[in-house]
């Protein structure tokens, strides 16, 4: 914040209110004082960066995800016990089972080991991938503000406003491909599970514990190409617009 009062200029602004929400800074009155600017200009240059105040509160960082039992197994070598050939004759005999029952039982576990082993396992690579995602969301926020703003520029006003669309579309290709990235070296490194697994997986573990980034429409890459193309779209556009604003200048 004591930088964001010293260098509140117009030009490093944004960025610096942008870095002061990464910081956890995340009080409009308090950005606005130490900005010296109104509200309407801190929620302006919030949205300027990719930042929505009413969703974006997450703090800096990549989140964490936890390592977790499932129905009590580690998913590593303290499971051995548990898992030995011998467990099924203790079952029958502890529990007064039958060879199935102990037998389901402990393919149970299996199950369960299987599941905790692959979450364990992948928690810090689907950390990065979330961290990934929330990142190029908000590029693309940045990328959609500043389309906004060159659509509606005056003549006078175009080229800095173009300037900042194309700087905004490096900035959420960039995201992109560092999503891109992470989320193929989840899908390569982490592999999935079976579909037992997965099963008491989902009935063992609650819902804000569980990686689900799997489960998403388009992969990141195909997201990826979309916008690349959206982009050149609005790349095209943009040289109407100001082939018509400069021949209703010269006119």
């Amino acid at each position: 914040m004591a930088a964001l009062r010293a260098w509140a200029e117009p030009g490093l602004r944004a960025r610096l209110i942008k870095a002061a929400w990464d910081a956890g800074n995340q009080n409009i009155n308090e950005l606005t004082e130490a900005a010296r600017v109104d509200r309407k200009t801190v929620y302006a240059d919030l949205a300027a960066e990719g930042i929505d105040p009413k969703t974006d509160r997450t703090q800096g960082g990549t989140p964490v995800i936890e390592s977790i039992t499932v129905s009590g197994m580690f998913g590593d070598e303290r499971d051995n016990d548990r898992l030995s050939m011998a467990e099924v004759a203790r079952l029958r005999d502890a529990q007064d089972l039958t060879l199935e029952q102990a037998q389901w039982v402990f393919t149970e576990r299996l199950n369960a080991h299987e599941a905790a082993a692959w979450h364990n396992k992948v928690a810090p690579m689907a950390s990065v991938v979330i961290d990934r995602n929330r990142e190029a969301e908000r590029a693309l926020r940045k990328w959609d503000t500043a389309w906004e703003a060159l659509s509606s520029a005056k003549l006078s006003e175009w080229a800095a406003a173009h300037h900042r669309f194309i700087i905004a579309w490096d900035e959420a290709r960039e995201a992109l491909n560092r999503q891109t990235a992470a989320w193929e070296r989840l899908m390569k490194e982490g592999g999935k599970l079976s579909k037992d697994a997965r099963r008491i997986y989902e009935e063992a573990v609650s819902d804000h514990k569980r990686i689900d980034v799997y489960d998403q429409g388009d992969t990141p890459g195909a997201f990826a190409e979309g916008m690349e193309a959206q982009h050149q779209h609005r790349a095209r556009l943009a040289a109407q617009t100001l082939r018509a604003l400069s021949g209703a200048s010269e006119g």
